[in-house]
């Protein structure tokens, strides 16, 4: 095996959705980056949609548009205008124009986005692409790390960007510690067609095991996620795929009309992980590397691409004053800047999942106070749908619609 030698200014391991925006942002910037994952998607025009789909808020669509990948997934997506939750007798409407806006944001399969970021990141000349790749180990010495691969390739950069996951090998390597929870609960994915229009609501019915949520896809389909205990998950994926669709209809009271499933349902287990420190000597972390949630709200992505914005705005500043983009006051000026958005939406995600899936009588009573609250004070309403789905807590120029 005859290995190799390359520099760069920024190095990405983990080609994920979060990992392939930030190389496309920097690259477009004309930023020398390389980027590995073991597991490259399929070329776009092979890409088929699974059961697993993303609800991209306003702000993250503006991130994702900044890439260039956003026009090949246009049709594959669809407006979310409305939020509706679910819970007994308990019916509450959330409008986006209520806070000015027209959507608050779309829904666009995992698939589809990935593939379009990774044939987006294909087309720009300052990105190298070693998919497939896969990390080994780095050192860090004092003005670079160098990255060896499993095909012995070394890649000498100036700031190593771990994007790896929930189990990254970066966030090992670099000796950050992180705190890990695994709930009682599993999530069931899947896209259904129905016979009664969505109308563009995203509805979210809240049981004891969990909150089951229909979110609008193109034309009369919805993806579903539906989380329950992983005893009664098992037992849903054991069904004929008939008998899972009429029980879900049945769950859902009916609301979609009849139910036939597009895709196959599969299942995953919950949990949260949240890293000690988003950085380490010449390394920063990113998205699952950094904080994982359960995907109730939809925050787990969002607040992802948050901090490849973060980032990405740190990199490109340093790099335009003649700075080094790796050294302790970039990556301390990128942590500060992430810091108390991960850490209110992780507890706050958490504290939530704990409420709504619940009957004990005073959360149950907790729960359903509040949202009758929200429908009744319309100023607070605004304020819970502006902090939850447009939050100003970083003030990210990409996030606002603005250039790098």
């Amino acid at each position: 095996m005859t290995s190799k030698t390359c520099q760069t200014d920024i190095l990405i391991a983990g080609g994920g959705i979060a990992g392939l925006t930030l190389a496309a942002l920097l690259g477009n910037a004309g930023i020398n980056v390389h980027i590995i994952d073991k597991f490259p998607p399929q070329p776009f025009k092979k890409t088929k949609p699974s059961g697993r789909t993303i609800a991209l808020m306003q702000n993250s669509l503006n991130i994702i548009k900044a890439t260039g990948a956003w026009d090949k997934c246009e049709e594959y997506s669809a407006a979310i205008q409305t939020m509706c939750i679910m819970d007994n007798d308990l019916n509450v409407e959330f409008e986006a124009y209520e806070i000015g806006q027209e959507q608050f944001g779309v829904n666009v399969p995992n698939a589809i986005l990935r593939a379009a970021l990774y044939e987006q990141v294909q087309s720009i000349p300052a990105v190298t692409a070693h998919m497939p790749g896969a990390l080994e180990d780095y050192k860090t010495q004092n003005n670079h790390v160098t990255a060896t691969l499993e095909d012995g390739t070394q890649i000498t950069a100036r700031l190593l960007v771990g994007a790896d996951g929930r189990n990254s090998l970066v966030r090992k390597i670099a000796g950050i510690k992180h705190r890990e929870m695994k709930y009682k609960q599993a999530a069931i994915t899947c896209v259904i067609n129905h016979s009664h229009s969505h109308d563009n609501v995203s509805t979210e019915f809240h049981f004891p095991a969990g909150p089951l949520a229909l979110v609008p896809l193109p034309g009369n389909q919805s993806s579903i996620v539906w989380v329950e205990t992983p005893e009664r998950a098992q037992e849903l994926l054991a069904l004929k795929e008939s008998e899972f669709a009429e029980t879900l209809q049945e769950t859902t009271d009916g609301l979609l009309g009849g139910i036939t499933l597009e895709t196959k349902p599969e299942s995953w287990p919950l949990g949260s992980i949240h890293a000690k420190t988003l950085i380490a000597p010449r390394t920063a972390l990113i998205a699952e590397a950094a904080h994982v949630m359960s995907p109730i709200t939809a925050q787990g992505l969002n607040l992802s691409l948050r901090d490849v914005a973060a980032l990405a705005e740190t990199i490109a500043d340093t790099l335009r004053l003649g700075l080094d983009p790796g050294s302790e006051t970039t990556l301390k000026k990128y942590e500060g800047r992430r810091r108390i958005d991960i850490n209110t939406r992780i507890f706050g995600v958490d504290a939530m999942n704990r409420i709504v899936s619940n009957n004990v009588p005073a959360l149950k009573s907790l729960r359903r106070g509040g949202f009758k609250t929200l429908e009744r004070i319309h100023p607070l309403k605004k304020f819970a749908m502006r902090a939850g789905l447009a939050p100003q807590i970083d003030e990210s120029r990409l996030a606002n619609g603005k250039p790098l």
